[in-house]
């Protein structure tokens, strides 16, 4: 009776310790997100703070695997030195990148900046074909006016592009202020892609550093987990940033093919806004092709549901062809994750947020696969061979008695 009496009081120990760390856990939790606010902040001005070294983080890693590529191919030719080879790569990489960048830029700004003056010149014409249409609908009239007062308040083109440019502060203090940040963006980028360098020629020693931190920081039965799962992020968000960026480009330039050669207008400004809004998973591909058919719309209707069957066809096709071939199966993740992160990052972190719900839910994914459930399980089936054990000693013990009892 007395055994039984310490087990049970030990279960009831083992018990409220496990309630009392649920209930701190439930606590913080519900700290942190009353307190989300003050955090959000606290990440903006650090990210404010330090959006130069990021900027070149961000490009170092971008130009990573191409100058690795670059790299496997001229140590054969130099196998001397290695590290000339490197830099050499890191070099080549980082000239590529950013010609590829500028040329694009300078190919399509052009074109681009032709295709918003047409449109800005017609917007009056299209707005008026608009009102048009809804005075000849059998809508209530109050509902007439305030959808005709809102296409007015729209069509004021100058006041929306300053509205949008200048922040609703269209002072001359506002002005410089906008003149100001876009120069310190501008030296930030330049300051960043010479940072990029200096990332990509340092990186082995950065690694070393890194790893040897982490190895001195980290219980070393837990270290070779922790270099299987920065493997593993490591490989997921650089191809997932490559493949992306390929497969957005691949769209883009797909669309614009479509639309040249069946004439449509405002070829190039829907095909940028197209590419740019397949970067975003799940949503983003219905947006662009929304806000295409609007401007078609306002264009030219006959085209808009030619280009919105195309754009369905595209999605289906980048869907279940292209991205598969580009991604492989690291980024197989549950979908209702994708929508969970991409709600949840857009709110903390906006657009960034939305841009990384895929490889965030991916690591998500794979730590809860390659590392919770191989731990739980193990540690489930010590739990049930040492109840059977003590089931076991129970029943001996028991049958002992039994027998000194008779």
């Amino acid at each position: 009776m007395v055994k039984y009496k310490e087990r049970f009081n030990k279960y009831e120990k083992n018990r409220w310790a496990g309630l009392t760390i649920s209930l701190c856990l439930v606590v913080v939790f519900y700290m942190l997100v009353s307190h989300i606010g003050n955090f959000k902040e606290f990440f903006n001005s650090f990210l404010t703070i330090t959006s130069t070294v990021i900027i070149g983080a961000v490009i170092a890693y971008t130009v990573n695997p191409l100058a690795c590529f670059i790299y496997k191919r001229l140590k054969k030719g130099i196998k001397k030195n290695e590290d000339a080879a490197w830099i050499l790569s890191a070099v080549i990489s980082l000239i590529f990148v950013l010609g590829l960048f500028v040329a694009l830029i300078v190919v399509i700004t052009p074109m681009l900046i032709e295709n918003i003056t047409t449109f800005a010149m017609g917007l009056s014409g299209y707005m008026s074909s608009l009102k048009e249409l809804v005075l000849s609908t059998e809508l209530d009239q109050d509902i007439k006016v305030s959808i005709i007062n809102y296409i007015d308040e729209q069509s004021n083109l100058p006041a929306i592009v300053m509205k949008f440019v200048f922040s609703n502060d269209m002072t001359p203090s506002g002005v410089i202020k906008f003149s100001t940040d876009l120069v310190s963006n501008t030296f930030n980028f330049l300051i960043g892609v010479i940072l990029a360098f200096y990332f990509l020629i340092g990186k082995k020693k950065l690694v070393e550093l890194l790893s040897e931190f982490f190895f001195l920081v980290i219980p070393t039965q837990h270290y070779d987990n922790f270099k299987d799962v920065w493997n593993k992020f490591n490989s997921i968000f650089s191809r997932f940033i490559v493949c992306e960026l390929v497969d957005a480009l691949i769209v883009g330039i797909v669309n614009a093919i479509f639309m040249f050669a069946f004439h449509m207008p405002y070829a190039v400004f829907c095909s940028v806004v197209v590419a740019l809004c397949n970067l975003a998973p799940t949503f983003g591909p219905f947006v662009g092709a929304f806000i295409g058919a609007v401007i078609l719309l306002l264009a030219e209707p006959h085209f808009v549901i030619p280009f919105l069957i195309f754009t369905l066809v595209l999605q289906l096709i980048d869907g279940y062809v292209i991205k598969p071939r580009l991604f492989g199966s690291a980024l197989k993740v549950p979908a209702f994750l994708i929508l969970v992160f991409l709600v949840v990052g857009g709110k903390i972190w906006g657009v960034p947020g939305v841009l990384l719900a895929i490889p965030l839910a991916a690591m998500l994914s794979y730590i809860y696969r390659q590392i919770a459930v191989p731990w739980l399980t193990a540690r489930k089936k010590t739990k049930d061979e040492r109840h059977e054990r003590e089931n076991i000693k129970a029943a001996k013990k028991e049958k002992v008695s039994g027998e000194a009892d008779s």
